[in-house]
């Protein structure tokens, strides 16, 4: 199942939301906030230079609320910070043909909850999170009952 599959058939691509190495952490806090993700890709020229999760937000002391729990994140309005300031920048990615068994692997090895999706030139075609795996089984395991 997971070998025959490629990445492109299970990843988020349609309404991906990225931020600009330049914008601002305020804009970066507000797309976490208003949207049920928890990692934001920053590109440059349209090529994926870094990644910024909620982890890392809270990890500089920015909090990011929880969707449904009472928001405890710190105003940076008047922050200077840039997304890339704070991105993390050692990326590992996934191709759009590479299999799920591999992103499943990758996934468990490097402990991460989502791998961007670049092509052969490095812009950014989607990113594939442990929430499209575990939607894509339990889709494929419904099919087959």
């Amino acid at each position: 199942m997971l070998k025959e599959r490629t990445v492109s058939f299970v990843m988020t691509a349609d309404h991906l939301l990225t931020a600009d190495v330049g914008d601002p952490l305020a804009l970066v806090q507000r797309l976490l906030r208003d949207h049920p993700v928890h990692h934001i890709p920053v590109i440059e020229k349209g090529k994926l230079v870094g990644i910024i999760s909620t982890s890392d937000l809270l990890r500089i002391g920015l909090g990011v609320p929880d969707h449904g729990l009472p928001d405890s994140s710190v105003d940076v309005s008047g922050d200077e910070r840039t997304a890339g300031d704070v991105m993390e920048k050692a990326l590992v990615t996934l191709r759009p043909r590479d299999s799920l068994l591999k992103a499943a692997k990758l996934l468990i090895q490097e402990s991460f909850s989502s791998l961007p999706v670049v092509d052969e030139v490095g812009e950014l075609v989607g990113i594939l999170t442990t929430r499209d795996m575990l939607r894509y089984m339990i889709e494929n395991e419904m099919a087959s009952e």
